[in-house]
C-alpha cells in the first residue's frame, strides 16, 4: 500500500543516483533536474559512430545505446548502481526508458531474441547477479521480445577489462564465450545486450561466437551507455 511506500521513503529515504538529493515520491533513480539533463545519445540513426565502432569487427545489422559515459561525470553513478552496488532493478528501469524512446525509431523491428552479454559462473556467483539480465528485463517488458539467458556462456573467467589496455582488452577477451544451443538461434536476428561499450572488445568476442556458432543469424546491439562521444 501507499502508505508503507511513504513510511520507508521517510526511514529509508531515497536518493537520486547522480546528485545525491532526496528523491520525491514521484521521482524514480533521478530527480527531475538531473533527468532533464541526462546525456542522451539522440535518437538512433543508421551508420551512427557506435555502429562504425564494429566495421571490420564485428557484422552487425544495428546499434544504440541510451547514454555517453564520460570520464568524472555523475551519470557514471547510475552504471556504478547498477553494477556494483546490489542494485540491478535499476538497469532494468533504465533499459525500459531506453526501450521507450527507441521503438519510436524501428531499433527494434524484426528482432527475434535478446541474449544479455554473459558472464562467468565466477563473476556471477560473485556479485550476486548478471546486470545485463535486469538490463534485457527493461527492454523486454517494453517491446515483448523474449530474453535467451542459456543458449550462450562465458566459458572463461577472464580477468577484469577495467585497468587494461586497448590491446591487452582484446587479447583478454578472445575465445571466452561459447555457443551451447545453436538451434534455438539459429535463423534469428538477436539483440545482444550489455551495460557500458567501450573499445567493444568483449561484445565483438560475444557476437563473433554467437555467428560463428549459429546458422544464419544477424545480430544487433544495445548498452545502456557508450564510453566517449554520442551517437
Amino acid at each position: 500500500m501507499k502508505w508503507i511506500s511513504d513510511l520507508i521513503d521517510i526511514i529509508f529515504p531515497r536518493s537520486c543516483a547522480v546528485c545525491g538529493k532526496t528523491l520525491s515520491g514521484g521521482e524514480k533513480e533521478l530527480c527531475l533536474n538531473c533527468l532533464m539533463e541526462l546525456p542522451r545519445t539522440g535518437a538512433y540513426i543508421a551508420d551512427n559512430e557506435m555502429e562504425k565502432q564494429f566495421y571490420g569487427i564485428l557484422a552487425i545489422e544495428r546499434a544504440a545505446s541510451y547514454i555517453s559515459y564520460s570520464k568524472g561525470s555523475p551519470y557514471n553513478n547510475l552504471i556504478h548502481r547498477i553494477k556494483y552496488d546490489d542494485r540491478p532493478e535499476s538497469g532494468t528501469r533504465m533499459a525500459a526508458a531506453a526501450a521507450t524512446e527507441l521503438m519510436q525509431e524501428g531499433f527494434f523491428e524484426r528482432i527475434d531474441v535478446i541474449i544479455p552479454l554473459p558472464l562467468s559462473k565466477k563473476k556471477k556467483r560473485q556479485r550476486g547477479y548478471n546486470q545485463c539480465d535486469y538490463i534485457a528485463k527493461g527492454i523486454s517488458s517494453v517491446t515483448g521480445i523474449a530474453i535467451d539467458t542459456k543458449s550462450v556462456i562465458r566459458h572463461i573467467a577472464n580477468e577484469t577489462q577495467t585497468h587494461k589496455r586497448r590491446d591487452e582488452r582484446w587479447e583478454n577477451v578472445q575465445g571466452i564465450f561459447s555457443v551451447i544451443n545453436p538451434d534455438a538461434l539459429n535463423n534469428k536476428h538477436v539483440l545482444l545486450v550489455d551495460d557500458v561499450l567501450t573499445t567493444g572488445a568483449t561484445i565483438a568476442s560475444c557476437g563473433n561466437a554467437i555467428l560463428a556458432g549459429a546458422t544464419n543469424v544477424k545480430l544487433s546491439i544495445f548498452t545502456l551507455a557508450r564510453a566517449g562521444k554520442s551517437i
